[in-house]
C-alpha cells in the first residue's frame, strides 16, 4: 500500500510565541541579552519575525537602544516595514507581550518547533536516500548524525560563572567523601602495577590499547574486563560489554575460564580436563561466572552507532571493550577509499560515545608493520595503523611490547607496558608478567615460572 501524504499540513510553528518573545524586547530591551544567547534568527518561522529579531540583534551588537521608533527606522532603512500596517504590527507585538512574565517558556516553544521542522527535513532527506537504495549503513549513519546534530542544537551553550561551578565541585567532593558505591572512583583494572601508575580508567575516556599481532592485547583487555566485572568495590557490580570483531564468543570464554580457573589453555582447547580442573571450573562457575554481568557481542563489521544502540540497554554499564579498531566500519558515510578518514570518523564517534555513556571505552588497535623493520622496536605513536585522529581523540594510549626471541628465561615472559599518552597525568612504562598457560597478565610481585612452550601464546 502506498503511503498517504497530507500536503496541506503546515510545518510546526507558533507565531504567537514568536510575537511574545519579540514584544518582550520592546517592553524590556535588557531581555535581548538572554535571547541573544538562547535563540538564533533561523529558529523563527515567520519571515518578518525573523527579520525583526535579526535587526534587534544588530542594534544590540552596535549598542543602540532597542526602542520601537528606532527599530522601525532601522527596518525601513533595510527596505522593510514601509507600510502603516507594519508600524501597527510592532505595536501589536508589545501589546501581546505586556502580560507575559515567563519569556523563557516561549523561547522553548520557538526552539522546539524549529527542531521539529529540522526533524521533518532530515526525514525527507533520508527518505530520498532510502528510495535510491543507498547502502543501509550509510543511511543509518547519516540518520544518527542528523538527529545528533538536532539534539545538540537544542542545548544552549551558556556562560558559567566560576563561583557557581566551584560550588558544584564542592558539592561533588562532599558527596564523594561519603560515597560507598564507588561510582566516583576511576575504574580499577585489577593489575596493581598498572592501577598504581594510571590510577584507573576515568569515565568518558577513550583508552587505546595497541600492539603487534600475537603480543597479547586481546588477553590483556579480557583480563581487565573480567576483573572489572568481578570487582566487589562497586555496589552494585559494574556491567562490562566486550565487542569482539575477530574472535568468537567461545574462544573468548575459553580464555576467561583459563585465566579465572587457572586451567591451562591447551587443555581447554583439546577438552582434556582432569578431575581437579573440573572441580575448579564448577566452583568458579557457581561463585563468579554464572551471575557476572559480562556481555559479549561478536557482530562483525559493527559501527559505533550499532554499539551505542546496544549499550544504552545495558544496566549499570561500567566498561566497554572493542577488539579491534581496524575491523570496524564507519557509520558516517566516510569514504572507504580513504581509510585514514574512515578510521578518524570511527575514533571520533567512539570518543563521543564514551562521553555520552560516561564510561571508559578500551579500543584495541593494530600497529603498523614498519615497527618490525626498525632496530629499536619500541612502539611509537606514529606506529598506530591508519592513525588519522587516533592520537588526537584518545585520552590514554598504551602499547604492549614483548620480545618473542628473548633468550634470557628471566625476561622472556616480561611484557613492557608503554603509557605513551596520558591526558590526566604522566607517561612512562611498567613491566608486567605474561603467563601464556593461562593467558594472564600479572604484576611482577606475583611472578611465576612459566614452562617452556607457553611464552608465545597471544
Amino acid at each position: 500500500m502506498e503511503p498517504k501524504y497530507d500536503f496541506d499540513r503546515q510545518l510546526p510553528h507558533s507565531i504567537e510565541a514568536e510575537q511574545i518573545v519579540l514584544g518582550s524586547v520592546l517592553i524590556d530591551p535588557e531581555s535581548i541579552g538572554f535571547l541573544a544567547e538562547t535563540l538564533q534568527p533561523t529558529l523563527f518561522y515567520a519571515q518578518r519575525n525573523r527579520i525583526i529579531f535579526e535587526t534587534m540583534l544588530e542594534m544590540y551588537d552596535s549598542g543602540e537602544p532597542i526602542e520601537g521608533v528606532l527599530l522601525l527606522s532601522r527596518l525601513r532603512e533595510q527596505g522593510e516595514f514601509t507600510s502603516e500596517d507594519d508600524r501597527q504590527y510592532l505595536y501589536l507585538l508589545a501589546e501581546n507581550a505586556s502580560a507575559v512574565k515567563n519569556v523563557e517558556y516561549y523561547t522553548k516553544i520557538i526552539s522546539d518547533t524549529a527542531n521539529l521542522r529540522r526533524v521533518i527535513e532530515a526525514c525527507k532527506d533520508l527518505e530520498e536516500l532510502a528510495f535510491s537504495n543507498t547502502d543501509l549503513t550509510t543511511v543509518l549513519g547519516l540518520a544518527d548524525q542528523k538527529f545528533s546534530d538536532i539534539s545538540e542544537g537544542k542545548k544552549n551553550v551558556q556562560l558559567h560563572k566560576l563561583g557557581v561551578v566551584a560550588k558544584e565541585e564542592i558539592n561533588r567532593l562532599t558527596e564523594m567523601e561519603k560515597d560507598e558505591t564507588g561510582k566516583f572512583s576511576p575504574i580499577k583494572v585489577g593489575i596493581s602495577d598498572f592501577d598504581n601508575f594510571l590510577g584507573g580508567l576515568n569515565n568518558s575516556d577513550l583508552f587505546i590499547l595497541a600492539a603487534r599481532p600475537g603480543v597479547g592485547k586481546t588477553s590483556f583487555a579480557l583480563n581487565i574486563a573480567y576483573n572489572v566485572a568481578l570487582s566487589s568495590q562497586y555496589n552494585p557490580r559494574k556491567s562490562v560489554v566486550f565487542f569482539s570483531l575477530e574472535m568468537s564468543k567461545e574462544q573468548l570464554v575459553r580464555r576467561i575460564i583459563s585465566t579465572s580457573c587457572k586451567i591451562e589453555s591447551e587443555k581447554l582447547r583439546l577438552g582434556k580436563l582432569d578431575a581437579n580442573d573440573w572441580h575448579e571450573l564448577l566452583r568458579v562457575w557457581k561463585a563468579n561466572l554464572r551471575d557476572l554481568n559480562f556481555f559479549i557481542d561478536e557482530t562483525g563489521n559493527i559501527t559505533a552507532l550499532d554499539m551505542k544502540s546496544k549499550l544504552h540497554k545495558v544496566p549499570n554499564l561500567g566498561l566497554v571493550v572493542i577488539d579491534y579498531l581496524q575491523l570496524m566500519s564507519s557509520a558516517t558515510g566516510a569514504s572507504k577509499d580513504n581509510r585514514v578518514q574512515e578510521i578518524s570518523a570511527i575514533t571520533r564517534s567512539l570518543k563521543m560515545m564514551a562521553k555520552e555513556l560516561n564510561v571508559p571505552v578500551i579500543l584495541l588497535s593494530q600497529l603498523s608493520r614498519g615497527i618490525e623493520k626498525r632496530d629499536d622496536k619500541t612502539p611509537q605513536l606514529s606506529d598506530l595503523r591508519e592513525s588519522g585522529s587516533i592520537e588526537q581523540d584518545a585520552d590514554v594510549i598504551v602499547f604492549l611490547e614483548r620480545d618473542y626471541y628473548e633468550k634470557d628465561a628471566s625476561k622472556k615472559n616480561n611484557c613492557i607496558v608503554h603509557i605513551s599518552k596520558n591526558r590526566h597525568g604522566s607517561v612512562g612504562k611498567i613491566t608486567l608478567n605474561w603467563d601464556g598457560r593461562y593467558t594472564a597478565f600479572t604484576a611482577q610481585a606475583t611472578h611465576v615460572n612459566v614452562p617452556e612452550g607457553y611464552d608465545n601464546a597471544p
